[in-house]
């Protein structure tokens, strides 16, 4: 009887435009573009009507079959206009996705391109919400700063005119730390008129709007990527200055942790990997520690403790700690592997390091999807040592693959890794973002490593905590239901 009754609540759910600056497989260049591209199959898996809505970047259609539909959108711009071709693809043969085409804002196979994406995304921004108005959309999610004008507008036309459709407003904050602050200046150009401004704008960066700001006053409700993130962002220290807004706004924001999908990163069949394995029988690990150890030319030793590192290489995400580390760890006879793009500082610093230790720790500064996974499944441990981490996706993969998380407790990490007990737990934590913790955290690691028994029951502990959307999707659900009740009754707040 109750799944009856689910399911007639779930089919009373109005269509959900779910719109996103990058969605894998079409565009990823980090963890918004794997959300994007698994979380609504998950909700679509759950009767959810979803279409996601995305801008057409040079090159999608030579990966992925596009229809050109005959719908051609227009956008002020600067005095004359923007025109968007609207064109379909399938996420999975299930979820329909529709494109954005702009030659000259979206022609190339970039998904950010700093000095324009003010342009590029204000723009697309504009185009979506004129959308809304040919489609019966009753709930309208965006991502981030990149696609939370588009709630802007359509609060703005909430407010004017009471013939235009009037959707559900949902906005998903996954990193506070861009937030899109424009010249107003610049803003008017772009057909952005700011007739007032946020007590966040003049009192911050005067002479300017800041687009995520304006995205949390307007939606209807808030969520970000994990509860600890949620009561974090509402802090002076995580706050990133819109700390005061968002206690203003905390009965409309919710933390819901990421999920991964599954099916796709699954050890016992990915095919990449040198051997296949599962919770039941992990011990193929050791195949794939030794696959990797050859791959990247270390020291091919079944006893060195090997760390994983895949990662943006950045101060945010901690790898300044494991470089003050880097010779003592390999003193200590651990091996290192290291993934990642980002500052040129931090990956000089960690290619000088393999240069020093070439059998003992390998950098590769790139992105490689294939070798992460190799990683994942060949490393002992894998590494996130964050400042602020407002999910993190590497821990989750770890999970799955079996690496254990040894991380610095904020943000979705401290909600996903519980210490290791000897029985209970998936990883280790630490404190304070000091050299100090992070080494101490993985001496823990090593010493249950030495215990292979106890090693392996953690190792089976890990791989089998959930990491899917299976729960997280249901808190979306929750989510849309309540934005679907408050439009039902009216409730959809005009002026805020």
């Amino acid at each position: 009887m109750m799944l009856c009754n689910d399911r007639a609540k779930r089919a009373s759910l109005p269509v959900v435009l779910y719109l996103s600056a990058e969605v894998a497989p079409f565009s990823k260049v980090g963890g918004l573009g794997d959300v994007a591209g698994s979380l609504p199959l998950a909700l679509a898996e759950r009767g959810v009507p979803i279409v996601i809505l995305t801008p057409w970047y040079g090159g999608i259609e030579d990966r992925v079959p596009v229809t050109e539909l005959p719908i051609r959108l227009a956008v002020p711009l600067d005095g004359g206009v923007e025109t968007f071709q609207v064109g379909r693809a399938w996420l999975a043969n299930r979820v329909p996705v529709l494109l954005l085409r702009s030659e000259r804002l979206f022609g190339a196979p970039v998904v950010y391109d700093e000095p324009r994406d003010r342009e590029r995304f204000f723009v697309f921004s504009r185009a979506a919400a004129e959308l809304v108005q040919l489609f019966p959309v009753g709930i309208v999610h965006a991502n981030d700063w990149h696609t939370a004008l588009t709630l802007v507008w359509l609060h703005r036309w909430r407010d004017d005119e009471s013939d235009r459709p009037s959707p559900g407003l949902v906005l998903t904050i996954h990193n506070l730390a861009h937030q899109g602050i424009t010249d107003i200046a610049y803003a008017r150009r772009l057909g952005f008129e700011a007739h007032e401004l946020l007590f966040e704008e003049w009192q911050r960066f005067p002479g300017t709007i800041n687009v995520l700001a304006r995205g949390i006053h307007v939606a209807d409700v808030i969520t970000t990527v994990s509860p600890t993130y949620a009561r974090e962002i509402q802090t002076p220290e995580f706050g990133e200055g819109l700390d005061g807004l968002l206690r203003y706004r905390s009965d409309a924001l919710v933390g819901i942790r990421n999920g991964i999908d599954t099916t796709f990163y699954d050890p016992a069949s990915d095919p990449v990997l040198a051997a296949r394995y599962d919770v039941e029988h992990p011990e193929a690990r050791s195949l794939c520690k030794r696959a990797l150890q050859g791959e990247l030319g270390l020291a091919v030793e079944p006893d060195s403790f090997l760390i994983g590192i895949v990662s943006r290489l950045d101060h945010r995400k901690g790898l300044d700690l494991v470089l003050a580390l880097g010779d003592e760890l390999v003193s200590r006879g651990m091996q290192l592997a290291v993934l990642g793009v980002g500052e040129p500082e931090i990956g000089r610093q960690f290619a000088a390091l393999a240069e020093r230790y070439p059998d003992r720790v390998a950098v590769r500064l790139t992105f490689d999807a294939v070798l992460a996974r190799r990683i994942y499944a060949g490393a002992d441990v894998v590494l996130l040592p964050s400042r602020f981490e407002p999910c993190g996706l590497g821990q989750l993969l770890g999970l799955r693959y079996g690496a254990i998380p040894i991380v610095r407790r904020t943000g979705g990490l401290a909600d996903t890794v519980v210490e290791w007990d000897g029985q209970r737990g998936n990883g280790f934590l630490f404190e304070e973002p000091e050299p100090g913790a992070l080494l101490e955290a993985i001496e823990r690691a090593r010493a249950e490593y030495r215990e292979p028994a106890r090693w392996w029951r953690l190792v089976r502990s890990a791989m089998s905590c959930d990491v899917s959307w299976e729960q997280p999707a249901e808190e979306y659900l929750a989510v849309y239901e309540r934005v679907a009740a408050l439009r039902r009754t009216g409730a959809l707040e005009t002026v805020r």
